[in-house]
């Protein structure tokens, strides 16, 4: 791997530190820029539902709960 890294950093005239930095920088910022997407798809989609049955519901009560079982770790091997 580090032969890989050096091969490249050369390829792009850079150091190895600056070659690994410009690849983290460039993931971080293409996963902001999907993270941004992501965020203006929601915000387009609030609203696009038009049907007034559909509504908001209230916060359910601890007795509409689902059951949760806790000790599922003690049943698997």
């Amino acid at each position: 791997m580090v032969e890989q890294l050096t091969t490249a950093a050369e390829t792009q005239n850079c150091s190895v530190s600056k070659y690994v930095a410009s690849i983290i920088s460039e993931n971080l910022s293409r996963s902001e820029s999907e993270e941004n997407r992501k965020r203006q798809i929601l915000k387009s989609l609030c609203g696009a539902l038009d049907d007034p049955t559909f509504v908001i519901p209230s916060e359910l009560s601890w007795e509409d709960e689902i059951p949760r079982r806790y000790d599922l770790y003690d049943i698997l091997p």
